[in-house]
């Protein structure tokens, strides 16, 4: 009777048909094309889900096997890519495939599986000659000592490997470890900060903000059980709490007005008591939830390792506290902004902390009693909380972009190498690990574009949604002529920049380095957009056609160099940069050449006035308000006093005064008027403004306000027991 075996599968859909052997694709002309493996590979996954949403994850874990560590986010959006050319197919509008943002791919029309079958074998070359009848007989005897022999040795190997398992017991005599669960141990309402096990990994301290407010307490839970202790209750910011080895005290930061330091309160509440002065301002608080972990708690109870500075200007260093003496010892000397996220391994002999520097983050262990500090692996967004595994083998940390965009928890071994992702972790950032349990925070933040018309028609009307998605909308800059606008986007996986009518319409992705690219700044002549992108693995400026195209890149050194701006003239690009320390204003020429040092006592985000007379800047990240100096050099003055550094990109020079960010009371958008020195209060932000981004352009009559709003912060802590 003959067998039959399934030949590779062949697909039709639309005018196109699919070898899925050999990947040759032919349309309906006639025409064909071999589309390349990985791409291939999608392509498959995509036609058998037969309609359903792909997830990027998917993708990944079909893909790449879980040791493989490569750029996944380049490499999928590189295989689509190629796959929407092979097919003819367009993002803007897809006839075949379809980008669902932040998650994954969706193929569009129906599919006809083709399936073919073959009776057609090789000769098999292993077949033994028959057996005789006389042969049989001869053999007869030689056959049942055969037999005997290999019953005998099964019995021997069996009762051998029975004797090594219960001598030396090791993975084989061991049950298969149970795989990893995932729940959701705290999803009420509100911001949850810095999650912490207790040592027996039973409770679960964290830092919420009750549902609402800038108010953090800590709270304290039994996992398993729905409702949380509060520990602390001032109307402060507490955050970061670290358990004392014996589970009975909890340590964490305060910041408040007058009173911030370390304090210790009883886990189960308490009279608090302060052990530390500290350093900690407001505006620290907002780079908990980005970095700047500032606690651990020594093995053997006798330390505490923070982060602290001496002074605004300052870096961050990481600090021993003794518990007993209460005085404290630096151990690390980094440059600006410094070292946060202090770790102390399970043995107490190492400490890992994080160090920004440049642009990037790295990752680094110092022995506690001192020594060499060591560097294990530095990129572009390392920073976002670190946990040594129980063994103390491996460090897992979290791994995001600007606002936890983009997020996953990885692992990197304490001596070094390459970062290994984890199979769970999406969104995670600061993990917190105690045995076979890991708990972490999941953020999802939203940013968009709202807009307010000023003139005397619609200055009574409230503020619109102007662009908006699930993803982070922020950065708009009109166009000279107010005709376009242009503006940072994540709406298709990555931040890139955009292009768009001024009323919103016409919306197209004009940069395509799957990485982060943002601040876009129109030439005078709107024939030119400059912009900053961490595309070459470090931040560099980048010039190009506001049509796209014709990318030219203008600075090449190892510093980063980071958000562009056009003089008058459009013969100079300004942009800061941190190649002279601090972060300083520096100008080139808009065609390339040699760049000149403009501020000399900090500078950032600089922009000319519209008669080309003075340079106005801020001094991110320590120094507030907005500053001004002539542009053909001379001293710098105080403009508009206030306006806090990380808000650096919350303001808009105009020929009658400056547009900016007020936070003396509500966040509002404020006028500073040069004629008389006024300042109004315009009308007040339906939500938060958010930090660290560009955030206000003024149309150039004058008469309508751009600004971002940070819409929706979402943060749930997820547990993960079984973690190996």
């Amino acid at each position: 009777m003959a067998t039959y075996r399934l030949l590779p599968a062949r697909a039709s859909f639309g005018q196109f048909q699919l070898d899925l052997a050999t990947g040759e694709l032919r349309g309906g002309s006639g025409s064909s094309v071999r589309i390349q493996q990985q791409p291939l590979q999608v392509l498959r996954l995509l036609l058998e889900a037969e309609g359903r949403v792909v997830s990027r994850e998917e993708l990944r874990a079909a893909l790449w096997p879980e040791e493989t560590f490569v750029d996944f986010e380049h490499s999928v959006n590189t295989a689509v890519k190629k796959l929407r050319k092979a097919l003819e197919d367009s993002v803007q509008n897809p006839k075949f495939i379809e980008t669902v943002p932040k998650v994954g791919y969706r193929f569009l029309v129906p599919i006809e599986w083709v399936r073919e079958t073959s009776n057609h074998h090789p000769a098999r070359t292993d077949v033994p000659t028959p057996i005789t009848d006389e042969r049989v007989s001869r053999s007869e005897g030689a056959k049942r000592l055969w037999i005997s022999s290999i019953v005998l040795s099964i019995a021997l190997v069996v009762g051998g490997t029975i004797a090594l398992l219960l001598l030396y017991p090791g993975p084989l005599g061991r049950p298969k470890a149970p795989e990893p669960s995932i729940s959701l141990v705290v999803t009420s309402v509100g911001e949850k900060y810095s999650p912490s096990l207790s040592p027996d990994g039973k409770q679960l301290a964290f830092a919420w903000n009750g549902g609402t407010g800038w108010h953090f307490s800590i709270y304290v839970k039994l996992i398993g059980n729905e409702e949380p202790l509060r520990v602390t209750r001032q109307r402060s910011i507490d955050f970061n709490p670290v358990w004392s080895p014996d589970g009975h005290y909890i340590a964490f930061c305060r910041i408040e007005k007058g009173d911030s330091g370390i304090y210790i309160v009883p886990a189960l509440g308490g009279a608090e008591r302060k052990i530390r002065d500290t350093h900690w301002e407001n505006r620290d608080f907002d780079q908990v939830f980005w970095y700047f972990g500032r606690l651990s708690w020594s093995p053997d109870g006798k330390l505490l390792a923070f982060s602290d500075r001496t002074s605004d200007n300052e870096p961050t260093a990481i600090y021993l506290l003794s518990l007993y003496s209460l005085s404290a010892r630096r151990i690390t000397w980094p440059g600006l902004p410094g070292d946060y996220n202090p770790v102390f391994s399970p043995d107490g002999q190492t400490l890992a902390f994080n160090r920004g520097s440049q642009g990037v983050t790295s990752i680094y262990t110092e022995p506690v009693a001192g020594g060499e500090e060591r560097r294990l692996v530095t990129g572009s967004q390392f920073g976002w909380g670190l946990a040594w595994t129980s063994d103390g083998r491996d460090i897992v940390f979290g791994k995001a972009g600007w606002l936890a965009t983009s997020g996953w928890l990885w692992k990197i071994s304490a001596q070094g190498g390459e970062p290994q992702r984890l199979q769970f972790g999406q969104e995670g950032t600061e993990p917190s690990i105690r045995g076979s349990r890991l708990v972490y925070a999941r953020q999802v933040s939203n940013l968009n574009i709202w807009r307010k018309q000023l003139n005397a028609k619609y200055s009574l009307a409230p503020p619109d949604r102007f662009l908006s998605s699930t993803a982070i909308e922020s950065g708009p800059q009109y166009s000279p002529d107010g005709n376009s606008i242009a503006f940072e986007s994540t709406r298709s996986g990555s931040y890139e920049i955009w292009m768009g009518r001024s009323d919103g319409t016409n919306l197209v992705q004009l940069t395509h380095f799957n990485n982060v690219s943002g601040t876009p700044r129109w030439a005078p002549n709107g024939q030119q957009i400059a912009f900053d992108s961490r595309a070459p693995g470090n931040a560099d400026i980048f010039v190009m056609n506001s049509h796209g195209g014709q990318l030219r890149q203008l600075t090449h050194e190892a510093s980063a160099d980071v958000v562009p701006s056009w003089s008058r003239d459009g013969h100079w690009i300004y942009f800061a940069s941190a190649r002279s320390g601090p972060w300083e204003v520096w100008k080139m020429p808009s065609t390339g050449g040699p760049a000149v040092q403009v501020t000399r006592r900090g500078g950032f985000g600089a922009f000319e006035a519209p008669d080309g007379k003075f340079l106005y800047y801020t001094k991110y990240p320590a120094i507030p308000g907005i500053w001004r100096m002539p542009t053909s050099g001379g001293e710098e003055t105080l403009v508009v006093p206030g306006v806090e550094p990380e808000f650096w990109g919350y303001w808009g020079v105009v020929e009658m005064g400056i547009y900016y960010l007020d936070t003396t009371a509500r966040p509002a958008i404020a006028f500073l008027d040069f004629a008389n020195g006024h300042v109004t209060r315009l009308f007040e932000l339906e939500t938060r403004p958010a930090r660290e981004a560009t955030g206000l352009a003024a149309s150039p009559d004058g008469r309508t306000i751009l600004y971002t709003q940070l819409d929706a912060l979402t943060r749930d802590i997820v547990l993960v027991d079984n973690f190996q």
